[in-house]
C-alpha cells in the first residue's frame, strides 16, 4: 500500500531553489533511504513532508490524503513522527517527560502507560535514566530517546534525519539495529543518512538527491557504480588507469 507520496514538490528560500520537482514514494512496511551531499535538500524535504516548510509547488499525500491543508501537529495526529537532525531533545526536561511529550497527539489514551513500558523495555538505558535530564545523556542515549519519543505517538511513518550523525561506530550499529527493527513493529521509515553505505544496506529502496533534484532511484543503488564512486569513495579502476598523472594535475590522493 502506498503510504507517502511526494509529487513534483518545489521549495525555494528567496531566490535559492532548495527542491526542484521532487517526486518519491514510500510504501507501507518499507525502509526507504535518501542520500546526497550536504546541502542537497534532504533535510528540507523532510521538513516539507512534516509541514514545517511549505512547498511552492507540488503535492504531498499520506495514506491517499492530501496534507496541503494540515499543520505540523496535525501530521503527528495522522501518524507521522519526525526525528530531526541533531536529535532535538528537550534538554532541561527528564527522560520521562520527553517520552510523554511524544504521546501528546494521542490525548489521554489509556494505552499510553503500556506504550511507555514497551519503549523502556526496548531501550533499557532510558529506564535506568528515567528521571535524569535529557541534556545529561550521551549522544547515543539522546538518539535512543528521540526514537523512543517518536514511537510514543504510535506512528505509521517515522522520518529519521541523520540518526548516526556524530556517534561512535559501536553506537551507530546499535542505532541501525533499532531502525531495522522498526518495520517489525509495523512502522514504515523514510531515512536520511550521511553514512550512505549503512543507509543503503538497510533500505528496501533508495533515492539520490543532488542540488535539489532526484537523480537516481532504485532497489540496488548500493551496487550502482555511480553511487559507489560518488558516495562510497570507490573509484572505478578503469577510470583510475586512464587518469592524468598526479604531477601533471597537481591532485593529491591523500586529500
Amino acid at each position: 500500500m502506498r503510504l507517502l507520496t511526494v509529487r513534483n514538490v518545489g521549495v525555494a528560500y528567496g531566490n535559492v531553489t532548495a527542491l526542484d520537482d521532487v517526486s518519491l514514494h514510500v510504501d507501507e512496511g518499507e525502509v526507504v533511504s535518501l542520500i546526497g551531499a550536504n546541502g542537497a535538500g534532504k533535510s528540507t524535504l523532510m521538513k516539507t513532508i512534516m509541514r514545517l516548510v511549505r512547498p511552492g509547488a507540488g503535492e504531498i499525500e499520506f495514506s491517499g490524503r492530501s496534507v496541503a491543508d494540515l499543520k505540523t501537529h496535525q501530521m503527528a495526529t495522522l501518524g507521522i513522527a519526525y526525528v530531526p537532525e541533531g536529535r532535538g531533545t528537550l534538554r532541561r526536561l527528564s527522560v520521562r517527560e520527553n517520552l510523554m511529550l511524544g504521546a501528546f497527539p494521542r490525548g489521554r489514551a489509556s494505552s499510553i502507560a503500556a506504550d511507555l513500558d514497551r519503549v523502556l523495555a526496548q531501550f533499557p538505558v532510558l529506564g535506568e535514566r528515567i528521571r535524569q535530564e535529557a541534556g545529561t545523556l550521551s549522544g547515543g542515549e539522546q538518539q535512543m530517546l528521540v526514537i523512543g519519543r517518536a514511537l510514543m505517538c504510535r506512528p505509521r511513518l517515522i522520518l529519521l534525519d541523520e540518526p548516526s550523525l556524530g556517534l561512535a561506530p559501536l553506537i551507530v550499529k546499535q542505532i541501525f539495529d533499532i531502525v531495522a527493527g522498526l518495520t517489525q513493529q509495523g512502522v514504515t521509515v523514510l531515512l536520511v543518512e550521511q553514512n550512505a553505505r549503512a543507509g543503503l544496506k538497510l533500505a528496501n529502496r533508495a533515492y539520490v538527491l543532488e542540488m535539489g533534484k532526484i537523480v537516481l532511484q532504485g532497489a540496488d543503488l548500493l551496487n550502482d557504480p555511480r553511487v559507489r564512486e560518488a558516495y562510497l569513495g570507490e573509484v572505478d579502476p578503469a577510470k583510475l588507469a586512464s587518469a592524468a598523472p598526479i604531477a601533471a594535475t597537481g591532485s593529491d590522493l591523500s586529500a
